[in-house]
């Protein structure tokens, strides 16, 4: 036995909707991410206050960005939630690389948590700025 599931066409051109499993896909990308930043303020308020404050706004703006992708999915908010994911994990290969001048005196060493959280940030960075195809829709 199968069931087919059907909605309506929307009316609104395509450029203006957002798929909804994308959308979904980049909310938990950014939960995630939240959760590790989140875990992260602690030990690293030790280290430097300015540190602690740099991962807590990572924090608060990527369960912002969650919520956001969870309440009204839209092209505006997905390229927002993408440049976002960008910018922390650029942060994260940064201070792996190179340091950040005023947060970090040196480079840290990768880790796993961090290699594997970042990848993810930067697919669902890809899968939120995409353009919409018209021929999906």
């Amino acid at each position: 036995m199968s069931m087919t599931l059907s909605t309506p066409p929307s009316s609104a051109p395509a450029a203006s909707r957002v798929n909804v499993a994308d959308s979904d896909l980049c909310a938990v990308v950014c939960a995630a991410s939240a959760g590790v930043h989140a875990a992260l303020i602690p030990p690293h308020a030790h280290e430097s206050t300015r540190l602690a404050v740099a991962f807590s706004l990572a924090t608060v703006a990527l369960v912002a960005a969650a919520v956001a992708l969870s309440r009204e999915p839209s092209p505006a908010v997905s390229a927002a939630v993408g440049v976002l994911l960008l910018a922390v994990a650029a942060a994260y290969f940064l201070s792996r690389t190179t340091g950040i001048p005023g947060l970090t005196q040196h480079q840290e060493p990768f880790d796993p948590v961090g290699v594997v959280i970042s990848l993810l940030e930067l697919a669902a960075a890809f899968v939120a700025v995409r353009q919409p195809n018209p021929r999906r829709h």
